[in-house]
């Protein structure tokens, strides 16, 4: 029976120092947890606003490039902010016409108050909203760019288009998604002038 007694004696419960080291212990291990996972939420709406920006920009690119690609004649502003090019006559079932010519519609494309539009026709379209004029990519990161430079020569046949876009992120944090891309041209010699 000595034994028994013994081991009842030693059988005892948690004392109050052991319930608040547990207690202390946990509440660290919890608040750390939540400090993790709202550190990883704000990385996370961040490069959702990075995401943003960048796709805006390559949208904007890619609509651009792939209409001027099959330009016949493209005129570059001396500023680089705006263009106006020409386009081949298609016939009905979106053919060449063979000798290539102009298919009479006027068409421009424009930086205008913070977006780029495309105006066909008397019809406007909007690329890209949130346009800035300032590369945060250069020396300072507020140098101005050309929303399209001509390459050299009398008759321009490549053009670089870059567009940067900003928008607002985690805690207002303002991201830059930045694109550049280079088209070559076939514009027609006989046909710009």
């Amino acid at each position: 029976m000595k034994t028994k007694r013994t081991f009842r004696s030693r059988r005892r419960g948690a004392t109050l120092v052991e319930i608040v080291v547990a207690s202390g212990m946990t509440t660290l291990v919890l608040f750390g947890a939540i400090l993790a996972f709202l550190s990883g939420m704000t990385n996370w709406i961040r490069g959702q606003g990075r995401m943003d920006a960048e796709s805006q920009s390559q949208r904007a690119v890619r609509a651009l490039s792939q209409e001027l690609r099959q330009a016949m004649s493209v005129t570059v502003d001396v500023n680089g902010l705006g263009l106006t090019y020409r386009m081949p006559a298609v016939d009905v079932n979106g053919d060449y016409v063979v000798p290539v010519v102009w298919d009479n519609v006027v068409r421009r494309a424009e930086y205008n108050n913070g977006t780029v539009r495309v105006m066909t026709g008397g019809i406007e379209h909007i690329v890209s909203r949130n346009v800035i004029l300032t590369d945060p990519l250069s020396n300072g990161g507020s140098a101005a760019y050309n929303i399209f430079t001509a390459g050299g020569g009398a008759i321009t046949r490549q053009l670089t288009i870059m567009v940067v876009t900003r928008t607002n992120s985690a805690r207002n944090e303002t991201v830059t998604g930045r694109i550049r891309e280079t088209v070559y041209l076939r514009n027609i010699p006989s046909l710009t002038q």
